[in-house]
């Protein structure tokens, strides 16, 4: 059977995400991120910025997450 003529069911496709951040010592953040909807796991990012920024280069800089969430 051909699908392709077949409109997209957004019905069960829901994604519900809550995500807290926090501005730690000079350029660290932290994030905890909760998967609501389905459901899934809580986890914990941290981002830091390059010495050129003032940071500690301790963890990614935030447009490396952006970047690499767009590959995913």
């Amino acid at each position: 059977m051909d699908n392709f003529g077949k409109k997209f069911d957004r019905s069960g496709h829901v994604i519900e995400v809550v995500a807290e951040a926090a501005a730690l010592e000079k350029q660290r953040k932290e994030a905890t991120i909760d998967l609501v909807s389905p459901k899934g796991t809580t986890f914990t990012i941290q981002c830091d910025e390059g010495a050129y920024l003032k940071g500690d280069d301790t963890a990614p800089p935030p447009l490396a997450y952006l970047t690499s969430s767009i590959a995913f």
